[in-house]
């Protein structure tokens, strides 16, 4: 017992205590204090587990792939909205003549789609986007007199 005691003691050392000036007078007390450790030996390095560096590199993959189709639904909104942008200078004479664009759209709903489907977009997202190209198709056609909107 007074062992085990004694080597619970060991790494204590004794040192004055701070004390008050009335304190200083009637002389030094001793306290215990334990050694100071050192900051750095306390750190140390955790090496990444396996299953993290496959995440890392399946996210990678995924991030790649996500990218690309978000790129593609970039690619052929514009496409759309470039072409219906060249009606604004001479709009159609009828809505025969928005037959290619509304082909460029139909493509640009599928894409979009597709992309909701792979989990690229979100679902509201998407609408949107599909919503933005109808409303500028729309544009298109009462700029020209063709289409009257319902009040």
């Amino acid at each position: 017992m007074a062992a085990s005691l004694c080597s619970s003691f060991s790494s204590l050392r004794l040192q004055p205590a701070q004390l008050s000036s009335s304190g200083a007078m009637r002389g030094q007390q001793l306290v215990a204090v334990r050694p100071q450790r050192s900051l750095a030996a306390a750190a140390f390095v955790v090496e990444a587990k396996q299953n993290s560096l496959k995440r890392q590199r399946t996210a990678e993959t995924a991030r790649m792939y996500n990218k690309a189709r978000k790129s593609e639904v970039a690619t052929r909104m514009k496409k759309v909205l470039t072409a219906l942008d060249a009606f604004k200078a001479a709009p159609p004479a009828a809505e025969a003549d928005l037959a290619p664009v509304q082909a460029l759209i139909n493509e640009a709903y599928q894409v979009i789609d597709k992309a909701v489907s792979k989990g690229v977009l979100h679902i509201n997202t998407a609408a949107r986007r599909k919503a933005r190209l109808a409303k500028a198709r729309q544009n298109v056609l009462v700029a020209a007199g063709l289409y009257t909107p319902a009040q």
